[in-house]
């Protein structure tokens, strides 16, 4: 229980005055004595008495602040009523504190439960109702807002709690129409109207939309998950829970014929949730001579296959949780952050956002991954401002399923990012800022890394083939024949994604690197080179280059720059590209024979 300061207050306020009468008592009694007069015994009664409460109430307001946890002086420093009066100023303060902020604690609950109903009504229709859908959005982002512990520390209350009426008058549509007289009605209505639209109003009038049936339990994606909880897939949270996922068996090795380059298979059939871990396997790096650990699939299974995304997935994106989490995010941090900030605070939770396809950022870390998607929704904001506005606003015509529409709202968000984002056009310099952002730190989720030694080449892959795996298994070669070659990379690219290589050196003669890809008999220019200057050395700078479509020779590793990272993206919406990245490591002696067949990054 809080102590009661102001009872303390008034206490050592009437201790006060009575020192001050106590003072001129003892001026008069001090004017006795002189003049040889005992002073009364009135005199001393009233000193002991007001020694007493004094001590008395130095006790409760020591015991008060030392409650909440203020620190105190020794005892023997409050002798007095002025050196008492800051300690309880002090515990007033913290009172008022505490009391304020259980005030917003209850406030806090209050909007929380009744945004936690909202997010529980469903459209007799079905999930797909724009209107419904718009306004679920807009309460799962207050209540994002809401959970910030900062929301309420302002003297003000949050600007968020101007929308809270509006819900509740929803709330009192819903669930009470049939009992509200005329007047109340049109009030609860134009409230309504006024925040969520006509067509939502009359919903909730004609009594299509319903509070918590069948719904689920609203998710909340910043608390630490409940172990092997499915996640909600829905904005209303109304959607059956997501499927456990499924992990794709490696395929029995195969014994290859002699290969006559260095080959390496990293990629799932299928994509693997990160939640579940897949089984180990050995990795599949076969060296030129070296007997591999073990055999490698042939050419044919050396193309494992990442479903395409297509812009509509049916049941899982009916109410685009991704668009949602992405978007709500933004809104936190828009305004306060640059994008390389946003970017270094996104990657640094999670460095593989790039690698996951936008519409499955859901199925990854409890559902969390998709909020790291708020950097592209910037993006394409600062290009075409007031994208993100204009993509909420087709919400409100859009018709699921009607003639040249998407079967779910997910899937309209999508195609609204695709052409009205214009997202096939910008997606590779996007890629190149979040490049030139996060490296070095904090880093990008790498397929595959090479390190480069005057001794030997040290090639580093994952065990598993699970998108975000940590783990990495080596392969080290020591064999000119075998380092001096080309090492390819086969790697299919989900749509709207892109996988991160980097090659490193430690190195006291440069080398020289030839980056080559290739999207089936194709030559392509679908990626990024960043040279990355050695620590210390000031004078030189980090640059980017787009790869030339016949390869690009970048010649002083170890010299010029320590090193290089590879981008290769994938910017088409809904095809997977199987790229071949290959990378060869030159001596300085054999740089010049590269000359012919790359361009060199340095004359460009």
């Amino acid at each position: 229980m809080a102590p009661n300061a102001e009872d303390l207050a008034k206490r050592l306020a009437a201790l006060s005055e009575r020192f001050t009468t106590l003072a001129a008592t003892l001026a008069q009694a001090t004017q006795q004595v002189q003049a040889g007069t005992v002073p009364s015994e009135t005199v001393i009664d009233e000193i002991t008495k007001i020694r007493t409460d004094f001590v008395e109430v130095r006790q409760r307001v020591l015991e008060a602040a030392r409650s909440l946890s203020i620190t105190v002086p020794a005892i023997s420093e409050v002798d007095s009523v002025r050196a008492l009066e800051p300690m309880l100023e002090t515990v007033m303060q913290a009172v008022a504190n505490q009391e304020k902020r259980a005030a917003l604690a209850e406030a806090r609950t209050r909007v929380m439960a009744l945004l936690d109903r909202i997010l529980t009504v469903t459209h007799s229709d079905g999930p797909n109702f724009a209107a419904l859908v718009q306004c679920l959005i807009k309460a799962r982002d207050i209540r994002q807002a809401a959970q910030d512990p900062k929301a309420f520390d302002s003297e003000d209350a949050p600007a968020f709690l101007n929308s809270i009426p509006a819900f509740a008058a929803l709330l009192s549509i819903i669930e009470g129409r049939d009992a509200l007289d005329d007047d109340k009605f049109a009030v609860l209505d134009e409230q309504v109207t006024q925040a969520f639209g006509r067509t939502l109003a009359v919903a909730a009038a004609r009594g299509k939309l319903t509070v918590g049936a069948g719904s689920a339990p609203v998710v909340d994606r910043t608390a630490p998950p409940a172990p092997k909880e499915p996640v909600a897939r829905t904005a209303a949270a109304a959607a059956a829970r997501a499927p456990a996922p499924v992990l794709t068996p490696n395929p029995a090795p195969v014994a290859p014929a002699a290969p006559s380059r260095n080959i390496i298979i990293t990629e799932p059939r299928e994509p693997v949730q990160p939640r579940e871990p897949a089984q180990p396997r050995e990795p599949v790096l076969v060296p030129e001579t070296a007997p591999p650990r073990e055999a490698a699939p042939p050419r044919e299974a050396a193309q494992p296959r990442e479903a395409a995304q297509p812009a509509d997935q049916g049941t899982q994106d009916e109410a685009a949780q991704w668009w949602v989490s992405a978007w709500a995010r933004w809104t936190q941090w828009k305004g306060t952050l640059a994008f390389n900030d946003a970017v270094k605070e996104e990657l640094g939770k999670y460095n593989y956002v790039l690698s996951v396809p936008i519409q499955r950022s859901t199925d990854y870390e409890e559902g969390l991954l998709s909020y790291g998607y708020s950097i592209l929704l910037d993006h394409i904001e600062h290009r075409f401002s007031g994208f993100v506005n204009k993509a909420l606003n087709s919400l409100k015509t859009f018709q699921p399923g009607a003639a040249g529409a998407q079967k779910s709202v997910g899937a309209h968000l999508y195609n609204v990012l695709v052409s009205e984002g214009r997202l096939q056009e910008i997606y590779p310099e996007f890629v190149k800022s979040v490049l030139l952002a996060a490296v070095p730190e904090p880093g990008l989720w790498t397929h595959a890394r090479i390190l480069e030694s005057t001794t030997e080449t040290r090639i580093f892959t994952h065990p598993s083939n699970r998108i975000g795996d940590p783990e990495h298994n080596s392969q080290r070669l020591t064999q000119e024949r075998q380092r001096f070659a080309d090492h390819r990379f086969p790697v299919v690219v989900a749509p709207i994604t892109a996988r991160f290589f980097a090659i490193a050196a430690d190195l006291r003669e440069p080398r020289s690197i030839d980056v080559k890809l290739v999207d089936g008999r194709s030559d392509s220019d679908h990626a990024w080179l960043l040279t990355m200057p050695p620590v210390g050395r000031a004078d030189l700078k980090s640059e980017v280059l787009r790869l030339f479509p016949e390869g690009t020779s970048v010649p002083g590793l170890g010299r010029d720059y320590a090193t290089l990272w590879v981008a290769v993206f994938n910017p088409d919406p809904s095809v997977e590209k199987k790229y071949e990245l290959t990378l060869s490591l030159k001596q300085s002696a054999a740089t010049k024979q590269s000359a012919g067949t790359f361009r060199s990054a340095r004359s460009a």
